[in-house]
């Protein structure tokens, strides 16, 4: 069923959930959100919170099962999180919560996920760490804040509550947090049961960044190959979306340094990647999906 390359005209009106053609799709389940981001592609909070039954349309509909990236605004405020995580584990999806990790500092919410999880449902966590451990200038200029307190305490909860497979990101600017980069890695040895991926992405042209130069593949690679042997930076990938060297799309690359770690680099919302033949995005009300760069202009 999958396209490696989408007809324009269709990929622009959008699929059907039942001819879906995207490996990876992303579900903005909620728009509220407990951060002001200054990069935010999706700041609009009016919008209301997608309904239990919508989703589950989706799940069901599915033609295959896909890597279901729940998504937002802030997904961990959505009241149904845990039944949406369920009925998309239940038909079969891999699941993945890309969160900022502020509740995870909540003993109650982590309890339930752990509940979730005793349950045998399996799913992925991500907090977003744009100034490490370390860069309180780029968390004030990136999240619109200094909250460097806040995600060390999060990522430190989420680290203790054991319930691993953890996804460090990070957006990474020209000149304001290159050095997020050797932080995430430590971070990821040192907590090696639980780091499972770290995500690196460029800015893309949104929110207050309009004016930014944001970083190419090419050179974000050049960036992070550096921290590792020339071995450990050889392109392999393992049950994660990717697009293979010989498709020669280069908007992302992944490596496996470890055996426990793997690393996504992403050029993000550039010319080259708007017509993505991975990732879809679910268009609110209308049962269709987009590519994922292509919804959000």
């Amino acid at each position: 069923m999958e396209k490696q390359f989408l007809d324009p005209v269709e990929a622009k009106v959008g699929y059907k959930f039942t001819d879906n053609p995207f490996d990876s799709v992303f579900v903005d389940i909620t728009n509220r959100c407990n951060m002001s981001c200054n990069f935010c592609y999706n700041p609009q909070r009016w919008q209301p919170d997608m309904s239990f039954q919508y989703f589950k349309q989706l799940c069901v509909e599915l033609p295959f099962p896909v890597a279901m990236r729940i998504v937002g605004g802030e997904p961990t405020l959505h009241p149904r999180l845990l039944d949406f995580i369920r009925i998309a584990h239940r038909h079969h999806h891999t699941v993945y919560v890309a969160s900022n990790g502020i509740r995870y500092a909540d003993i109650k919410f982590m309890d339930s996920l752990k509940g979730l999880k005793d349950e045998g449902v399996a799913f992925s966590l991500g907090i977003s760490m744009d100034g490490g451990y370390l860069n309180r200038n780029a968390y004030a200029l990136i999240n619109g804040q200094d909250c460097l307190t806040d995600k060390v305490r999060a990522f430190d909860a989420l680290i203790d509550s054991g319930l691993g497979r953890v996804c460090l990101t990070a957006i990474i600017l020209r000149g304001v947090n290159e050095d997020v980069i050797p932080q995430l890695i430590s971070l990821a040895k040192k907590h090696s049961k639980a780091v499972r991926y770290i995500h690196l992405r460029s800015a893309g042209k949104s929110g207050l960044w309009q004016e930014t130069e944001p970083y190419t593949l090419e050179e974000i690679k050049v960036l992070v190959s550096g921290y590792f042997s020339q071995k450990q930076f050889l392109p392999q990938c393992f049950k994660e979306l990717h697009c293979p060297p010989e498709e020669k799309r280069q908007c992302c690359y992944r490596f496996r340094p470890y055996n426990r770690l793997q690393v996504s680099l992403i050029e993000f919302d550039s010319q080259r990647s708007v017509c993505c033949p991975k990732r879809g995005r679910v268009l609110l009300g209308v049962d269709r999906i987009q590519p994922f760069f292509m919804s959000m202009h």
